[in-house]
């Protein structure tokens, strides 16, 4: 039997439906951050019904501007299959 990877809907047959992914990213901490934690980034795939979202959480995760964070958005989308 072959199974199916789904990204929507309702699974039938041989299909399998991702319904949520969870990653967390880390990187090291900016240049005024004392602690010695790093910095974590919570990216979870959510569907309240009418299609999937991102919800990102964190406490602080430092950019130097948009392209920056980029790679991190498209490495999710594509683990969710939404690229």
């Amino acid at each position: 039997m072959s199974v199916k990877i789904i990204n929507d809907g309702y699974p039938k047959d041989n299909e399998v439906l991702v319904d949520t992914v969870i990653i967390k990213y880390w990187q090291d901490n900016d240049c005024t951050e004392r602690d010695e934690e790093g910095q974590e980034l919570t990216i979870e795939s959510r569907d309240g019904g009418g299609g999937k979202f991102f919800h990102l959480k964190t406490k602080g995760w430092s950019i130097s501007d948009e392209s920056d964070l980029m790679p991190i958005l498209e490495h999710f989308k594509n683990i969710c299959g939404q690229s």
